[in-house]
């Protein structure tokens, strides 16, 4: 069959063969060279158009046309010796135009210099936007300060490459991607262009959503792997694949290797790749294969980095089969043509070529869209008005002229056929053939754009290294995108995958994958206090309460018993009321803090309590209390002991409580002005981290939330930016030089012990314990804000520690002393009302004999204070 079809083709050549006048077309095709070797595949299917168009009866009836292949080895300076031998001598101009290049970094030379030779060239493939008039860079400005189109002689079939991304404009739209991630390759020169040209128009396109960039140096793995480890860490979900075939095997791989996988068999969500238009539909396999010794990822290993990816396209061969197409051929017959020639003198001189789909039905169309323009600029143009008019008919001697003033680039001849051009509008192998646009005239128009997604048909993930793929058309349209929502998003690279459904089928958006975890639906966890910690602290916090009631009630019972009654009964009261505060401190702090692994929508109680700082409140007021009765003692031990008239100091013990509540006002102050300035609301701070996550973690859509809950300012409630916080400062430097001078007194007293001032010495004790914690607590737990259960049960035991410490030296001596003092010694019938009656007895000669005990300075000193109480 194809031996017919073969000699067809002949029979039509040599009929074809008469004399008529010869139209030479130039064909400026790469061929033989590295890489571009299969571009020659193009020949062929430039030869069975050129045989249409001799046997046509409509076209260029009266004329044959030929063409000469032009090899320009994909180099611009091979191109440009080439335009040398087309352009002629001014004696021997043949050609009528060029077909070509292939190229867009040729194409850009050829047609930038084809106005200023006055020929016409018609690009197939060429696609970037710098040739566009659309782009700055393509005008320039003449003599007269006119910008003109530089390429305004040159013409394309292929759209805009980067037209083809508004069908990812329009998914992006429709599933409510707003993050997009484009990862480039760099060092690429044949490409460089057009990947700089991608980034541009998602510059453009998608102003109002957030657009991240990360590139590597091609071919350079270390770049690859520190790339996709950003990508990694940004858990980027919808990633614009910017890279040719030959990286895109070292990017999966490099994914495979470092976990960042497109689907997981656990979670619903998906890492959606969109990839070049230009990647061959097998390229996964001929990569591996390409790779042969260094293959280092199996095809399924890469199908599992790559998933279900999507890829834009134009519509190619949208005519139907079974039509005429408008050059009066069918494409069947037309396509069997090609593949009979193709293989009968093409196939053994190029073994790298093979039957190009896309880029024949454009090589197709475009020699048929020169012979057609050449046509309607032969028989149709009018010199008088300077327009093709489609119903006059140029005489032989008037389209011989326009063929010469063509042929020696006379005049304006060559814009006159481009406007010939423009006007077609015709069904070729590629599709709808006209120029339209108005934005870019002299690229081809019409064409609707499709995204197409890999299927996985079998991938047995545990016996086998191989996948069964195909690519289908998922979405299609030229002004508004349509999608088969019902199975574009339930395809899977895992058979047992479990696919999320809709309760509405109609909405699109609950199938789409997500481009990012979706936040309102995510539960917040708390990194607090584990449960287990706060048991054990508030327990031995109760313990610690439970032991301040039971010294409260002792000190209730014996407060008219000697010993209790010297230690000033009201002020030990006050002493233990604190200490209850500061105990109850502690579970108030977990709670403040939050439960380790609790949601926060658990947590309710958090609102509350940092509205109002409630653990502020506790702990001043108890520290006050609690460190200002001790203090108060110790201050009224040294008062007396260091005054040099201690005959004149009387305090009793309403005056020390007189003391202790203007510390405590002063608490208060700072603490309500606090309250009052500023306001405070609950914040959840996320300690989330994806490099410590899981590979397949990164694909839940809702995973769990970790961070930390604190009290933060609230700026909205006050009006105010900034917090006011010296308040809160102030009190703590408030407190911490009442530690040291509570310190530096205790120090003063540390030697005076006698009965009547029976609990001096372990009130200082107790005081040196609160400063030696508080000191080394303060700082370290500055430290330790990260870590909530270390701080927790850091302040937890230094506050249940010091508290338990200071009671039960304040409290136990006394009870040592109720329970092994002689019965008559504990007893007396003629105690004094108060502190002022210290030395009031019917025995000042017992007092006395005890006073003797101490030194000479401290003996004359407690005589003083004897005969003046004695006195009054």
């Amino acid at each position: 069959m194809r031996i017919f079809h073969a000699a067809i083709l002949i029979y039509f050549q040599l009929y074809a063969s008469s004399e008529k006048p010869v139209l030479k077309l130039a064909l400026f095709i790469p061929g033989n060279i590295g890489g571009f070797a299969e571009s020659k595949s193009l020949l062929p299917m430039a030869d069975v158009a050129r045989l249409q168009i001799n046997s046509s009866p409509n076209y260029l009836r009266d004329y044959q046309l030929e063409t000469h292949w032009f090899n320009t080895k994909a180099d611009a300076g091979k191109a440009i010796q080439e335009l040398f031998t087309f352009i002629g001598t001014e004696e021997k101009r043949e050609y009528v135009g060029i077909v070509g290049p292939v190229f867009t970094d040729v194409t850009k030379y050829i047609s930038e210099l084809a106005p200023f030779f006055n020929y016409v060239s018609v690009s197939p493939t060429a696609s970037s936007s710098s040739l566009s008039q659309a782009s700055n860079k393509s005008m320039e400005e003449d003599i007269n300060g006119e910008r003109k189109y530089i390429y305004r002689n040159s013409l394309r079939l292929h759209p805009v490459e980067t037209d083809m991304y508004k069908a990812v404009f329009q998914l992006a739209g429709q599933c409510d991607w707003d993050k997009i991630h484009i990862l480039s390759g760099e060092g690429q020169n044949d490409m460089s262009e057009f990947r700089s040209s991608v980034i541009k128009v998602f510059t453009d396109k998608m102003k109002d959503k957030s657009l991240y960039r990360y590139s590597f140096t091609s071919s350079n793995k270390e770049s690859i792997k520190n790339a996709l480890k950003e990508l990694k860490k940004s858990n980027a979900r919808i990633i614009i694949a910017n890279f040719d075939e030959d990286d895109a095997y070292d990017v999966f791989c490099e994914a495979y290797k470092l976990g960042f996988l497109s689907e997981s068999p656990e979670y619903t969500g998906k890492r959606v790749w969109v990839l070049p238009s230009s990647y061959k539909n097998n390229w996964v396999t001929q990569q591996v294969n390409k790779k042969q010794s260094n293959v280092t990822c199996s095809k399924k290993e890469i199908i599992q980095a790559v998933g279900t990816y999507l890829t834009p396209q134009f519509q190619w061969n949208t005519t139907r089969l079974d039509e005429e197409m408008g050059t009066g051929y069918y494409f069947t017959e037309t396509w069997q043509n090609y593949s009979d020639l193709f293989y009968s003198q093409y196939a053994e001189d190029c073994p790298a070529c093979q039957i190009e789909e896309k880029a024949g039905s454009l090589m197709y169309d475009s020699v048929w869209t020169f012979a057609m323009g050449l046509d309607k600029f032969l028989y149709h143009f009018d010199v008088t008005t300077g327009r093709i008019n489609e119903h006059q008919w140029n005489s032989n001697s008037r389209r011989e002229e326009l063929l010469e003033e063509l042929l020696k680039r006379q005049g304006n001849r060559s814009s006159n056929l481009i406007s010939a051009m423009l006007q077609l509008s015709f069904e070729g192998a590629s599709g709808r053939i006209e120029f339209s646009n108005w934005v870019d005239r002299s690229c081809r128009s019409g064409f609707k754009v499709k995204i197409q997604q890999l299927r996985v048909l079998k991938c047995d993930n545990d016996t086998s290294d191989e996948c069964d793929v195909e690519l289908v058309d998922v979405c299609a349209g030229e002004d508004e995108l349509s999608c088969e929502t019902n199975s574009m998003w339930d395809t899977s690279i895992y058979s047992s995958r479990y696919i999320q459904t809709c309760s509405n089928s109609s909405d699109f958006k609950c199938r789409c994958p997500v481009d990012e975890p979706i936040q309102d639906q995510m539960d917040q966890i708390i990194i607090g206090i584990p449960l287990t910690s706060l048991i054990f602290f508030t327990v031995t916090a109760l313990l610690g309460i439970l032991l301040a009631i039971t010294f409260l009630i002792f000190n209730l019972v014996y407060m008219k018993e000697r010993v209790i009654k010297m230690s000033s009964p009201i002020i030990n009261n006050i002493i233990l009321l604190g200490a209850v505060l500061l105990y109850s401190y502690v579970p108030l702090l977990a709670l403040t803090m939050g439960i380790d692994n609790y949601s926060i929508l658990d947590e309710n109680h958090l609102i509350k309590l940092c509205s109002v700082k409630l653990e502020h409140w506790v702990f001043f007021i108890g520290f006050t209390t609690t460190f200002g009765a001790l203090f108060a003692k110790t201050w009224r031990v040294y008062t007396i002991f260091t005054s040099k008239q201690p005959r004149n100091i009387i305090l009793s013990d309403w005056k020390l409580i007189v003391l202790i509540g203007i510390l405590l006002s002063v608490d208060v102050v700072l603490l309500g002005t606090n309250e009052y300035l500023n306001r405070y609301k609950w914040a959840f701070q996320t300690a989330n981290s994806t490099v410590t996550l899981n590979n397949y973690h990164l694909l839940d859509d809702t995973p769990d939330q970790y961070g930390f809950v604190t009290c933060q300012f609230d700026s909205k409630a006050t009006e105010r930016e900034h917090e006011t916080p010296w308040l809160i400062t102030v009190t703590i430097i408030y407190k911490g030089l009442l530690l040291i001078f509570g310190a530096f007194i205790a120090f003063q007293t540390r030697n005076i012990s006698i009965p009547a001032l029976n609990d001096s010495k372990y009130i200082g004790i107790s005081i040196y314990t609160i400063v030696v914690i508080f000191t080394v607590a303060g700082p370290v737990s500055f430290f330790l804000k990260s870590q909530p259960e270390l701080l927790f049960g850091i302040q937890a035991a230094g506050i249940i520690f010091s508290t338990t410490v200071m009671i039960c030296l304040v409290f136990l001596p006394k009870a040592y002393q109720l329970r092994y003092q002689p019965k008559e010694a504990i007893k007396n019938q003629t105690v004094a009302r108060d502190w002022d009656s210290l030395a009031v007895s019917r025995r000042e000669s017992e007092i006395q004999n005890l006073l003797k005990q101490n030194s000479s300075c401290m003996l004359k000193t407690t005589q003083t204070v004897t005969t003046s109480v004695i006195k009054e």
